[in-house]
């Protein structure tokens, strides 16, 4: 999925999700961009292709794990790290990989604390 996604910029994390016991792929991956102009320009090409003849889709997904281990911390709290605006929903099923971009200097695009917007892919 890296291969086919680094075409459109960047990529800090790919991470293809895996079966605990056996290894096997599950199927679906999240991929994130350096930039958010890439995530979307990823998000619009690659939406309903083709990958390997699987249809895959493609969406945004926000990360918990670092506001999780934040909290754990005992870090203070920020409203844009517990789910503000300009989040997606998460995604999985069957197919691919997914993509998103992490944004840490602040504003709408992405949270004050570096918010990961990630995606899974699924298809049939």
């Amino acid at each position: 999925m890296e291969i086919i996604f680094s075409r459109f910029g960047e990529i800090i994390k790919c991470e293809v999700i895996r079966d605990f016991k056996t290894g096997d792929s599950l199927n679906y991956a999240f991929i994130e961009f350096a930039h958010k102009k890439q995530c979307e320009a990823a998000y619009l090409k690659m939406d309903g292709a083709l990958v390997d003849d699987r249809r895959i889709r493609v969406d945004f997904s926000q990360s918990v794990s670092k506001v999780w281990n934040r909290y754990r911390r005992g870090d203070k709290m920020v409203k844009e790290d517990a789910g503000g605006s300009g989040g997606g929903g998460s995604c999985g099923g069957s197919g691919g990989g997914g993509r998103g971009y992490s944004d840490s200097r602040g504003g709408s695009g992405g949270g004050g604390g570096g918010r990961v917007y990630q995606g899974g892919q699924g298809g049939g």
